[in-house]
């Protein structure tokens, strides 16, 4: 490394961790000609290289390749997984990355203000930064454990031999690759999981083949079981089997710890002006913390904690440095696979939360076994499967779960099509090389093209009752263009005239008013925009009766909706959806105040309708909130429109006289309306923020 007293003090980009991420920042902002400075308090590379990716999957590749040939030598396995660690480090070592323009630094980094840092005693300034300090493992306390006993993924590959009694808490996809491994290898291991299912965050079906793989590798999965203490070499279990609690003891030699992930959290965040959680660092959508000139990114600020994901955002981050925020950062799809065999690959929503979410009657579900592929049979490998979730009739993927060879290669077609809008109809046509596993994607489009067009009468009924408001409107639209155009032609009348007419009944016929009220309370079903009828009302009725009427079609409008919104709402369970179910929940605890702050906080009026029904939000409260919420924006807009005058836009002959039917006063009512009514939004906003 190069020497502190010749290095600089000041950086374009101090980045702090050099695992995935900080590599990536790294070397690409160097490569754009930015002066960067990696500070790194153990070896480059970061956990993927050393304890992670890199090191569990060389494990489990020498397992499998020794599993299959009757071996079981641990001792060369982790050998072999050393030789890989050391393989790919040797191409991120940091006279590697000095070779790049990087000054790499050995130790650890802390935030002295909110743009510089202190490594070693040094201060460095920077104009950016970024930090990308990764994850460690959860832990927890266990009576009686000596840490002598206890592995993690960061220990697990320096030993010399597996241990002949292998206990796993947890079963993730860390404790799955790991433990599998370690079975492969001969040893004698149990998995003990506070779950009431192996595998939950996968498929049920694909969860059961795995669970039955690692049963005929004599793995012992105990479900339901939480650690009580520990006694020498003996783990003593609390255990629920048939509803009833029993105590389990299990012998062991070493205690593998895989229970998730915890950020680093760099020091001195407080200094910086940098906002943190339990979770990690707060981030906004381009990944940029509370201190404008610093990003976070990797595990130490994302929800999922892939290497992959990692990688990704540290693209984002550095597009959006070098384009000055102009780039930002598109959320995309995220695929995670699991190493074991089979591998088990997942992307987007569970069949489960696409339930909760669509309802169960507008989605579809495609199980597509291995046994159906020509290539599967040939390799010995039909114990696989692919569930694809997708919306139905217009099959929009939502979701797919693989478990089976080459799981991890064949996810990607359905990363990209979530991300593309590539819909299982396409995914049915398109080529794929036979024979190959991959087909089983389209197999799949086969599947969801089939059952489709085999049910299309009750999809095409489905269709309709789904977009019958759609349809209405349309029908409704065409209908009165026809109508408009033919009373025209028959009475050869120009625009100006029939429109005049129209106005003139409105204004001057008993039951214009009545058609007004009634054509906005409708207004849900013909999707007539109703800003502009409110303003309609002032310009046709005046001041105090535009008032009286539009009170009166609003509300009619926006109990309508609620209930449109509850019809349809009425098999969705949004509560238990992670994004909105608290907002949800907050706003069924006191739903006059939730409607009234959204009305006053000018959420788009239907928005506020629909949702509130969707939601399942007490009627009687919905409709005192918007009787009271929809006033202020209500007579805003009523005034906006009484400050027209009608007669003399309609007799009009030059911009002069178009100029002429606006009234000063009504209309700088009209605006101090609007000054009142967001002045009244901020002061709730700040009350009930």
């Amino acid at each position: 490394m190069k020497s502190h007293s010749k290095q600089k003090k000041s950086f374009d980009v101090a980045i702090i961790g050099a695992g995935s991420a900080g590599l990536t920042a790294a070397i690409s902002l160097s490569a754009a000609g930015k002066s960067v400075l990696l500070v790194e308090r153990d070896k480059p590379g970061g956990e993927c290289t050393h304890s992670g990716c890199v090191p569990s999957k060389a494990l489990l590749h020498s397992a499998k390749t020794q599993y299959i040939s009757g071996k079981t030598d641990s001792v060369s396995a982790l050998e072999y997984t050393q030789n890989r660690i050391d393989h790919i480090y040797a191409e991120e070592t940091p006279e590697i990355l000095e070779s790049h323009g990087i000054t790499v630094i050995s130790g650890e980094a802390s935030f002295k203000t909110r743009c510089s840092i202190s490594v070693n005693g040094t201060d460095y300034g920077f104009k950016k930064s970024i930090i990308a300090t990764g994850s460690s493992p959860r832990m927890i306390e266990i009576p009686g454990l000596d840490g002598k006993y206890v592995l993690t993924n960061q220990n697990f590959f320096e030993q010399t031999e597996l241990p002949k009694r292998l206990l796993v808490i947890g079963s993730g996809p860390i404790g799955m690759e790991l433990s599998q491994a370690a079975a492969m290898l001969g040893s004698e291991v149990t998995i003990a999981s506070i779950d009431t299912s192996f595998a939950r965050f996968e498929d049920p079906d694909v969860g059961k083949i795995l669970e039955q793989k690692f049963n005929d590798l004599g793995v012992r999965i105990m479900l339901e079981s939480s650690i009580v203490q520990v006694s020498g070499n003996t783990a003593i279990f609390e255990t629920v089997s048939e509803n009833n609690k029993k105590e389990v003891q299990v012998e062991f030699d070493k205690i593998l710890i895989a229970i998730g992930r915890v950020p680093n959290l760099p020091k001195g965040l407080a200094a910086a002006g940098i906002k943190s959680k339990p979770y990690g660092v707060v981030v906004n959508s381009n990944y940029r913390t509370t201190n404008r000139s610093v990003y976070a990114i990797g595990d130490v600020s994302q929800q999922f904690k892939f290497t992959h994901t990692a990688n990704d955002t540290a693209r984002g981050v550095v597009k959006h440095i070098l384009t000055k925020g102009i780039l930002g950062y598109k959320k995309k799809s995220v695929p995670k696979v699991t190493y074991t065999s089979p591998e088990v690959a997942q992307v987007g929503i569970s069949y489960t939360d696409a339930v909760a979410k669509y309802g169960q009657d507008n989605i579809v579900r495609i199980n597509t076994p291995y046994s159906t592929n020509d290539r599967a049979k040939t390799d010995n490998a039909e114990n696989g499967l692919v569930v694809v979730i997708a919306k139905r009739l217009s099959g929009k993927i939502l979701g797919a779960n693989i478990i089976g060879q080459s799981a991890g290669e064949i996810l990607a077609s359905y990363t990209l099509a979530m991300d593309h809008g590539v819909s299982m109809w396409k995914l049915s046509g398109t080529i794929y090389p036979y024979p190959t596993i991959s087909q089983v994607v389209k197999k799949s489009g086969d599947q969801f093209s089939v059952q489709t067009l085999s049910n299309i009468k009750s999809e095409l009924i489905y269709f309709a009752k789904k977009h019958a408001a759609k349809l209405f409107a349309l029908i409704f639209w065409s209908s009165l263009l026809y109508w408009f155009y033919h009373f025209k032609s028959v009475n050869n009348y120009d625009t100006k005239a029939v429109v005049s007419m129209l106005y003139d009944f409105i204004v001057t016929h008993p039951a214009g008013p009545i058609t007004y009220m009634a054509i906005y309370v409708l207004r849900p079903l013909i999707f007539f925009p109703a800003t502009i009828l409110t303003a309609l009302s002032g310009a046709l009725f005046g001041l105090p009766l535009g008032i009286l009427y539009t009170i009166i079609g609003e509300n009619g409008s926006a109990n309508l909706a609620y209930w449109i919104g509850r019809f349809f709402g009425k098999d969705a369970h949004l509560e238990d959806s992670k994004l909105i179910g608290p907002f949800i929940s907050r706003s069924r605890e006191d739903p006059f105040i939730a409607v009234l702050l959204m009305r006053f906080l000018y959420v788009p009026f239907d928005l506020t309708n629909y949702g509130s029904g969707i939601m399942k939000i007490k009627w009687s409260a919905y409709a005192m909130a918007t009787l009271i919420g929809i006033l202020p924006g209500l007579v805003t807009f009523v005034a906006l429109g009484a400050s027209i005058n009608v007669d003399t836009l309609l007799s009009a002959q030059s911009f002069k006289d178009l100029a002429g039917g606006f009234n000063p006063i009504i209309f700088a009512f009209s605006i101090g309306l609007f000054v009142t009514s967001i002045a009244l939004a901020r002061y709730f906003k700040k009350r009930h923020a």
